[in-house]
This record gives structure tokens, C-alpha cells and sequence, in this order.
């Protein structure tokens, strides 16, 4: 399994993490970068006051193997 990981700054300037299961394989960094900064531009996440997305700090791909035991 794929899992996109993402780091943002909230509107407090604390850091807020998000995750996306089975991202689109095909996309390159700077395309992923891109389409994180829309979602920061979007304003609809919002917690008790505080934005949870205004800026985009970094991402990763995360591949999780999973190995049967039994």
C-alpha cells in the first residue's frame, strides 16, 4: 500500500499533518506540490477557529509492506 503524507502550517503557525491512502502514482513531486497549495488555498478545514491547512511545508510516499505471519 501507497499513502501520500503531508505537513502543513495552520493558521497558528503549528504543524498539521495529513494523509492520502493510494495516491495517484503518476504524478510528479512538483504536480503534488500543486495540488497541496490549492487545498491550502481552499479554507474549508477548520478546527475550533483555528485553519488547518494555510501552508503546505513538505510531503512524502510512504509504502507500507505487509508480510503475513501466519
Amino acid at each position: 500500500m501507497l499513502k501520500l503524507s503531508a505537513k502543513f502550517e495552520n493558521s497558528l503557525g503549528k504543524v498539521h499533518r495529513w494523509s492520502f491512502n493510494e495516491p495517484n502514482r503518476d504524478l510528479t513531486g512538483i504536480e503534488v506540490q500543486e495540488h497541496l497549495e490549492k487545498l491550502s488555498e481552499l479554507e474549508l478545514f477548520e478546527k475550533e477557529g483555528v485553519r488547518l491547512f494555510t501552508q503546505v511545508t513538505s510531503a512524502k510516499l510512504i509504502e507500507v509492506i505487509e508480510t503475513p505471519l501466519f
